[in-house]
């Protein structure tokens, strides 16, 4: 199991999709892999993480030479277009954990979810938007990028919260690319073996610095 090593920021960051800020330059980059068996996709993708007291701050980076992404309302279906997923399971129960999902349009989707392990999966909508969210779409040079805050006040079964240096959560990092051919492409921080993201047996670990 990988250990993401989550590094806290000084100061806010501001959301504004521009990554080119002195504040993701110490975080830890990871690139997305296939999801099946991790190989190197077509598109590639990376990300980054950084904390404070107020917010889990989480950065993509995604090359996209065909953004295929029309759902603009919050908690729409977007999973059905192109998107950037966390899931996020602050107690390490494995059943229950937070999916946020943001689309090239800067459309999110906040779930709550219920899994059992044993193929029921239950969801329950974020009634109010509180995630902070930004998209920077570079269509010249085939790229777009993902900025977005977390409200530390949705990890309601933490341990501590806000985390202290030296906690440890589940996580796994997804992508959808739909390119225009059809051919679409699933990818992973940890890959899970098969085309299904719901596998927190396979996330991995998210640790406080």
């Amino acid at each position: 199991m990988e250990i993401y090593k989550c590094k806290k920021t000084v100061k806010p960051i501001v959301i504004d999709g521009n990554l080119n800020k002195h504040e993701w330059e110490q975080a830890q980059k990871v690139s997305l892999v296939g999801t099946v068996i991790g190989e190197i996709p077509k598109q590639k993708s990376w990300a980054k993480l950084l904390w404070d007291e107020e917010n889990l701050y989480a950065a993509f980076y995604c090359e996209d030479d065909y953004i295929n992404a029309k759902m603009t309302n919050y908690n729409d279906p977007i999973y059905d277009e192109e998107v950037v997923e966390i899931f996020l399971d602050d107690d390490s129960d494995q059943k229950t954990y937070i999916e946020i999902e943001l689309s090239p349009l800067n459309t999110l989707l906040h779930y709550f979810i219920y899994n059992n392990l044993d193929g029921k999966i239950i969801t329950f909508a974020k009634v109010k938007k509180t995630t902070k969210c930004a998209i920077y779409d570079n269509r010249e040079e085939n790229y777009w990028t993902a900025e977005m805050a977390v409200p530390m006040s949705e990890f309601v079964t933490a341990p501590n919260n806000p985390p202290q240096p030296g906690d440890k959560w589940r996580m796994n990092l997804y992508r959808i690319d739909r390119p225009e051919d059809g051919s679409d492409e699933h990818s992973a921080w940890q890959p899970t073996g098969e085309i299904q993201f719901h596998k927190p047996e396979k996330f991995g670990t998210l640790e406080f610095t």
